[in-house]
């Protein structure tokens, strides 16, 4: 699975690397609206568009047939029988084409996940580290600690909790700057990127390094996994999130990504012929 995702990140990489430079809302959008026009043509692609039109004109007719009998009680209740029956139908219609946007749709927001969800440490700021063990292993008997390159500064002694299994680090940022958290274990050392300085618009970081062959090794593909047999299961930075601002309103970038490409999706579906 890593060298696929290593291929998509490197491809998303190049993708927004026109964007580079500019205020991190602006590759948003622009991603978010291409996501819009390619949600828009793989439903007209995947769905039976003369079903969705037949239902949505007799919607419109049922609606329509409310509002007009709205006096006779039989009238309206059939009408609104009618209404829900034929809303059924349209999602049925529909279930086909969410199907096969689900699987683009979320390798998108991974990539953006880790480009948009996070705000790096600022000089002189402090961050917690948490090294997250295997099963079994307890924190106080664990033969790991954190080797901090220059630029950054360990803190804090490690806080090792055998009831979770973590061991924590307050690490302190020195300057601007990409480097590599060291984290020893007997079995060799484990590399944790971590990104200090201003917004950096579309430079790719996570929070979190997991292990191989998990669902979090999927949802966080900004660097190599640790390996499946490590007594490291994860090891995380808590960076802040990031806030984007849109039209003077401070939004999540989820929201962004969200609003923009249904607002796209839904203006293109005209100019291309698709019933939704």
């Amino acid at each position: 699975m890593w060298p696929v995702l290593k291929a998509i990140t490197r491809g998303f990489d190049i993708l927004l690397a026109p964007f580079a430079g500019l205020h991190p809302i602006i590759g948003l959008l622009v991603v978010s609206a291409v996501t819009g026009v390619i949600m828009l043509f793989l439903f007209g692609k995947t769905s039976n568009q003369k079903m969705i039109a037949a239902t949505k004109n007799k919607l419109r007719a049922y609606i329509m047939e409310m509002w007009l009998f709205r006096n006779s009680p039989v009238v309206m209740f059939r009408a609104i029988g009618n209404v829900l029956r034929n809303n059924v139908q349209y999602l049925r219609h529909s279930l086909r084409p969410i199907v096969f946007l689900i699987v683009p749709v979320l390798f998108i927001m991974v990539q953006l996940g880790i480009r948009y969800a996070h705000e790096p440490i600022r000089p002189g700021e402090t961050v917690v580290v948490t090294v997250a063990l295997a099963d079994g292993v307890r924190a106080t008997e664990a033969d790991v600690t954190l080797e901090a390159p220059d630029g950054l500064t360990v803190v804090s002694p490690a806080l090792r909790m055998n009831a979770t299994g973590e061991i924590e680090w307050k690490l302190r940022a020195d300057r601007c700057g990409t480097r590599s958290l060291g984290i020893v274990t007997p079995a060799g050392r484990i590399d944790k990127t971590v990104v200090a300085g201003e917004d950096l618009g579309t430079v790719r970081f996570a929070s979190i390094k997991p292990r191989a062959g998990t669902w979090s090794a999927f949802l966080y593909p900004a660097e190599p996994p640790i390996a499946r047999d490590s007594i490291v299961r994860s090891v995380e930075v808590h960076y802040g999130e990031k806030q984007g601002l849109l039209f003077g309103i401070t939004f999540n970038w989820l929201w962004i990504f969200f609003i923009a490409s249904v607002v796209v999706g839904f203006a293109f579906k005209d100019l291309f012929g698709i019933e939704v």
